[in-house]
C-alpha cells in the first residue's frame, strides 16, 4: 500500500466511507512480508478480533520511524539493539520476541571460492579484499543494519564499483544481485521465497552472528490520539497464541519451515 503517513490513509478512509475506528495499522519488515507468512495470518486475525489490517512493507528503519512519528500502531522489525533504543526512548509501550530465522549470505556459484571461513566476519573480509561484487540493501533495514555492523566490525568501509547499494527491498535487492552476479546478506525466507527466479546460491551460513530474532511492539498510545492501542494488543495476542505460533512453526517455503517461535506453544 502506498502512502507517506497514517493521516494521509485515514483521509482515504474516510472519503471513502470506511469505518476508521475498525482499521489497525502494521508496519513490518520487506523480509517477513516477502515471505508470505502475513497472507496467511491475516486473514485469521481480522476473523477472529474484527480489525482491518492494513499492511506497510519498509524496512525495520523506516517501520521505527513511522512508529516514532505515530503513523501505525504496531510494529513487526528485526533490529534488536534499534528496538531497544525505540523501547528506551519511550516510543513503544510493549516488546515481544516471538520468533526467528537466520541471515545467509549468496552468492553466484560460478565463482569459486577454494577456502573455508570460520564467521562472517572473516567471508565480508574476504569478499572486501578481493573486490567481489556485492549488493547492499542500503536502505536502513534490518538486514542492511546488520551487513553495516559486520563492516564496521572489521574497520573496513566498502566503497567502489564493486559495492552496489539498491536502496530497495530484500526481494527488489536479490533481483538486482543475481543480475551483477553479486554477493548479498539475504533472510533465509526472502531467499527460499525468490529461488526459483535466481541463480544464487548459498554460500556462507551458520554463523551465530546471523540470528534473525523478529519481535512485535506496540506503538505508545501518547505519540497520537488516533492510535489504535486496542487493536494492537490484540495483534500482540493474536500473534502469541498456541494457534498462530504453531501455525509460525509449520509454514514452509519450498518445503524448508522458516520460523521457529522462541515461546513454548502450550495450550
Amino acid at each position: 500500500m502506498g502512502m507517506k503517513t497514517k493521516l494521509f490513509i485515514l483521509i482515504f478512509l474516510i472519503i471513502t466511507g470506511l469505518a476508521v475506528s475498525q482499521q489497525l495499522f502494521l508496519a513490518t519488515t520487506t523480509s517477513l512480508y516477502n515471505s508470505g507468512l502475513l497472507d496467511l495470518l491475516k486473514p485469521a486475525f481480522e476473523r477472529e478480533y474484527n480489525w482491518s489490517l492494513n499492511i506497510l512493507a519498509v524496512g525495520t528503519g523506516k517501520a521505527l520511524k513511522y512508529g516514532m512519528d505515530g503513523n501505525v500502531d504496531v510494529l513487526l522489525v528485526h533490529s534488536p539493539q534499534d528496538e531497544i533504543d525505540f523501547m528506551q526512548k519511550d516510543h513503544g509501550v510493549l516488546r515481544v520476541s516471538f520468533a526467528y530465522n537466520d541471515f545467509v549470505v549468496l552468492g553466484p556459484e560460478e565463482v569459486k571460492i577454494d577456502k573455508s571461513f570460520d564467521s562472517v566476519k572473516d567471508f565480508f573480509r574476504y569478499i572486501y579484499e578481493n573486490k567481489l561484487p556485492f549488493v547492499s540493501r542500503g536502505d536502513d533495514s534490518g538486514t542492511h543494519k546488520l551487513e553495516k555492523r559486520i563492516w564496521q566490525s572489521l574497520g573496513l568501509e566498502p566503497e567502489g564499483k564493486w559495492y552496489i547499494s539498491t536502496g530497495q527491498g530484500m526481494g527488489a535487492s536479490l533481483m538486482i544481485a543475481n543480475e551483477k552476479r553479486a554477493f548479498i546478506l539475504s533472510d533465509r525466507g526472502t531467499y527460499l521465497s525468490y529461488k526459483g527466479g535466481i541463480d544464487l546460491g548459498v554460500v556462507f551460513e551458520g554463523d551465530p552472528a546471523l540470528l534473525n530474532i523478529y519481535s512485535v511492539i506496540v506503538v505508545n498510545p501518547a505519540k497520537s490520539s488516533s492510535i489504535n492501542y486496542e487493536g494492537a494488543l490484540d495483534f500482540v495476542r493474536f500473534l502469541l497464541d498456541p494457534d498462530t505460533l504453531k501455525t509460525m512453526e509449520n509454514f514452509k517455503v519450498n518445503g524448508v519451515s522458516l520460523f521457529k517461535p522462541l515461546i513454548n506453544i502450550k495450550k
